[in-house]
């Protein structure tokens, strides 16, 4: 069999497995904000720290011009995913004598990634990659933002509609009242992105590489039924009610948007780039860089009144450049830097509601959900350092560590949406080991800690103290073929 059959067949395998990623709601996951820490096992038992020092076919996820320096390959992986993560308000400021506090169920996620390489001649390479990002994934055990109001609605905070805020999207017809039940809190989001790529070798020194992204992604959300008066049907429906300072009730038969909340798997399709390099500059010191432009993502039609730009939610832009250093041919250490535009994507960027001395209300220059510059995450653009070690102990085991540093991309007064997507993490250690069985075989094994993180909003929109909690531990598992 010819290496252009092998390959097909890999292919082949390969496209199955990206189909049946994108039916696994579960393939979503945070670490550095929206983004995987690495792709791939043996990058992710690195840190992540692999765009000057490509470890697999895993590469097009990181730097397109890495897929001419590992050799024909295919990389499978499957990662595990143990998020915990729990949000409470404080209810104890307005008088009563509990908080309300709740933990996320969903605490494991499975995530599958592939990649193949196939040299086409001596300078040409051409690859496939497979990956998964996301950070937008909780299933509540009960609804906080329900209770929280209840709770202030009791003691004379908030109720029958003032200040913004109101169950409508499941609550019968004329039946609104101060103690909402918009159901089951929480959100389930999966992105997936075929990456193929083309690896130039100019000379023995440089290689330049590049990847158009595709990307398909769904999105559901459940019980933002609070939210409706920020959204512009809600507000228009009912604006002596939903202006800040409103003294409600809402109007009876009020059903408010039906774009918002409670609408099922929506689907989005999208398009982007990414550009990259690869040099030695001297024997044993490898530099790259890469750029991945944002990804152009389809709007998610029954979300529209949910999501800024009428339900649009690209992947933000990126940039990741590192040094590889060789100091003897069985060690290579590695250091990364990246920096990613969170705040180029207005869902993800524009912040989110704010407290007044009326009630909740809109930031200045930010609009109603769904508006063209409407109301967001509040998420910040963040730095991320990245350190990696590879030690070959011999010809069948390979040893590999890392750490990695970021910025928090949710500020401190952002915390109140974000019980939605609690991407707090910014410190993570990881270790893993490789093993070869046989010449063209390797097992891989790699784990991931992401520190526990806690974050605090002294006053939320809602005028209490909000928080939420967040750590992860990750264990993965790979198989490589060379052929």
């Amino acid at each position: 069999m010819n290496k252009l059959n092998v390959f097909s067949r890999q292919f082949y395998i390969y496209f199955l497995l990206t189909v049946m990623s994108v039916m696994l709601g579960s393939a979503a996951h945070a670490t550095v904000g929206y983004f995987a820490l690495g792709y791939g096992a043996k990058s992710n038992s690195m840190a992540g720290a692999t765009v000057a020092a490509p470890q697999d076919a895993m590469a097009g996820a990181v730097n397109p011009a890495g897929m001419a320096w590992v050799g024909e390959r295919v990389d499978l992986s499957l990662k595990a995913f143990h998020p915990k993560r729990d949000a409470e308000f404080d209810t104890r400021v307005v008088g009563a004598q509990f908080t309300v506090e709740s933990d996320s169920k969903k605490t494991w996620l499975f995530i599958p990634g592939a990649g193949a390489t196939y040299q086409v001649n001596d300078d040409l390479w051409l690859g496939f990659t497979f990956y998964a990002n996301g950070g937008l994934n909780t299933d509540y055990s009960s609804n906080l933002y329900d209770q929280s109001i209840a709770v202030l609605g009791a003691f004379g905070q908030a109720g029958g509609g003032a200040n913004g805020f109101e169950a409508a999207s499941n609550v019968p017809s004329g039946t609104v009242t101060g103690s909402p039940d918009t159901g089951q809190l929480g959100v389930d989001f999966a992105q997936v992105v075929l990456a193929p790529t083309l690896s130039y070798k100019v000379d023995s020194k440089l290689t330049l590489g590049l990847s158009p992204l595709l990307a398909a992604q769904r999105f559901q959300a459940r019980g933002l039924g609070n939210f409706q008066c920020f959204t512009t049907t809600g507000f228009s429906q009912n604006q002596a009610a939903c202006s800040p300072g409103g003294a409600g009730p809402l109007t009876p038969g009020f059903q408010g948007s039906g774009n918002l909340t409670d609408n099922g798997h929506n689907w989005s399709y999208g398009i982007g780039v990414r550009v990259g390099f690869l040099a030695e500059i001297i024997p044993q010191v490898q530099i790259g860089g890469a750029y991945s432009s944002k990804i152009y993502m389809s709007k998610f039609s029954d979300y529209r009144d949910l999501f800024a730009e009428s339900g649009r939610l690209d992947a933000p832009s990126h940039f990741q450049v590192g040094i590889s250093v060789k100091p003897i041919d069985s060690l290579q250490l590695t250091f990364d830097y990246q920096r990613i535009f969170y705040s180029d994507v207005k869902s993800i960027g524009n912040s989110g509601p704010i407290a007044s001395a009326t009630g909740p209300t809109l930031p200045a220059g930010v609009g109603l959900l769904g508006a063209n510059n409407g109301l967001g995450f509040g998420w910040n653009d963040i730095n991320i350092f990245r350190i990696g070690l590879s030690c070959q102990v011999n010809d069948q085991i390979a040893l590999r560590a890392g750490y990695s540093w970021n910025d928090d991309p949710i500020p401190n007064n952002q915390v109140l949406l974000n019980i939605l997507a609690p991407a707090t993490i910014t410190r993570h250690a990881t270790a893993g080991i490789s093993y070869s069985p046989a010449t063209n075989h390797q097992l891989h094994l790699t784990y991931e800690h992401a520190f526990h993180e806690n974050q605090k909003q002294q006053v939320s929109a809602f005028g209490i103290p909000v928080s939420t909690s967040m750590y992860q531990q990750t264990v993965q598992v790979g198989y490589t073929f060379q052929y």
